[in-house]
């Protein structure tokens, strides 16, 4: 009963502590072993399943249905606009933020430097498995639910925005991860905006994180195909900036269109309740 409460009381504050335990050893890992390409690509890779492994173990741990957890955030059954929303948003950011960076700001276009179009599917896939889509059923799975019955779906949003932004910072310092190029004074604000669209996805897909977790990996995936530079550009201030203020209008117009609900049709994400405790 004690162990319930505490997960019940400080569901962000175990939450946190777990899945940043789990990743950052991961990642300590992969930066030690210099020379052991296919260790190194394993340890990074289970990093990035850190708040989907603390998600699992704290749900088991609270006495709740693991097996019903995963069938309500894996529903498929989701309006096919949502799913729409999910894949066309990272195309319009890219379009919309490379045609800046050309067309107002000046830069040049580099199409030798992008991958085929017909690559880009399949880099989807690899990035919502393995890249980040992974994250989503312990961001908005696990803790925006928790979170969502105590504050409004806004508050939570940033909330779990600031949490899922300071989750990356060993990367920042790390050698060889992408964000060692990406200024953090950029980075903060364009994961806590990215956090309320995701909220709101997540809200009008009542608690399925599928098309989450297709946002997610459309916006890691897509920056390597960013016209002015490919990856490089689209890491580099410039570009990043442009791709973070398109994302920035996107979470102001939610919330405008929304509120602070962000689409939640009641304050409280239903959840099973806890398997009864026997003994003392």
């Amino acid at each position: 009963m004690a162990r319930r409460s505490l997960l019940d009381r400080h569901p962000l504050a175990v939450f946190s502590a777990v899945t940043y335990a789990l990743s950052w050893t991961c990642w300590l890992v992969w930066s030690a072993l210099p020379g052991r390409p296919t260790l190194r690509t394993v340890a990074f890779v289970l990093g990035g399943f850190g708040p989907f492994f603390a998600a699992t173990l704290l749900t088991a741990l609270s006495g709740e249905s693991v097996r019903a957890w995963l069938g309500r955030v894996f529903r498929f059954r989701v309006a096919p606009r949502y799913y729409a929303v999910a894949l066309g948003l990272p195309v319009v950011a890219l379009g919309l933020a490379g045609l800046t960076h050309w067309g107002v700001l000046g830069g040049t276009l580099t199409p030798e430097s992008l991958p085929s179009p017909l690559e880009y599917p399949i880099i989807l896939a690899l990035v919502l498995l393995f890249g980040g889509g992974q994250e989503e059923p312990g961001w908005r799975g696990y803790l925006l639910p928790r979170l969502q019955e105590e504050h409004s779906s806004l508050r939570a949003a940033l909330v779990v925005g600031v949490v899922w932004a300071a989750w990356h910072a060993p990367l920042f310092v790390l050698p060889g991860a992408i964000q060692n190029d990406i200024a953090p004074w950029l980075y903060l604000p364009q994961v806590v905006a990215m956090s309320v669209v995701l909220t709101w996805l997540t809200n009008v897909s009542r608690g399925s994180v599928l098309p989450a977790m297709l946002l997610h990996a459309g916006g890691n995936a897509v920056v390597n195909f960013y016209p002015v530079g490919g990856a490089a550009g689209a890491v580099a201030t410039t570009g990043y900036a442009l791709l973070a203020a398109v994302v920035a209008v996107a979470a102001i117009a939610v919330t405008v269109w929304k509120g602070p609900s962000l689409g939640a049709t009641t304050r409280e994400t239903p959840r099973d309740p806890p398997v009864a405790e026997t003994g003392g």
